[in-house]
């Protein structure tokens, strides 16, 4: 059972790391050329936002077998939970990809 949960929270990581990475990149270059805001966009920052939560979901799975929590799986979640619903609320397309690019940076800082 444990190698089984080993596996799937390496995959979710490299996963995870992969979106984070990717939405980094874009929303920083998307920012700097003043590019327009689509449903794209907010399509793949909601997919990252659920492959974070499932490394989340398999950390507690980790808590209940192991007794071992790994609380950087909590921040990251809530750092780009916080930057997706604050991205939200803005109307303007540069303050949306700032918004998501600083979030989702500080939480791709903190999950390596």
């Amino acid at each position: 059972m444990n190698d089984i949960l080993n596996n799937i929270d390496s995959l979710l990581k490299y996963i995870s790391f992969t979106f984070l990475i990717y939405c980094t990149l874009t929303y920083g270059y998307k920012l700097l050329a003043k590019k327009k805001y689509s449903i794209i966009d907010f399509r793949i920052s909601i997919m990252t936002l659920i492959f974070v939560f499932f490394k989340f979901s398999l950390s507690l799975l980790w808590f209940y077998t192991d007794m071992k929590f790994n609380i950087k799986n909590l921040i990251v979640f809530l750092i780009i939970l916080l930057g997706f619903y604050s991205h939200n609320k803005v109307t303007e397309p540069r303050k949306k990809f700032l918004r998501l690019f600083s979030f989702y940076f500080i939480g791709l800082l903190l999950m390596i």
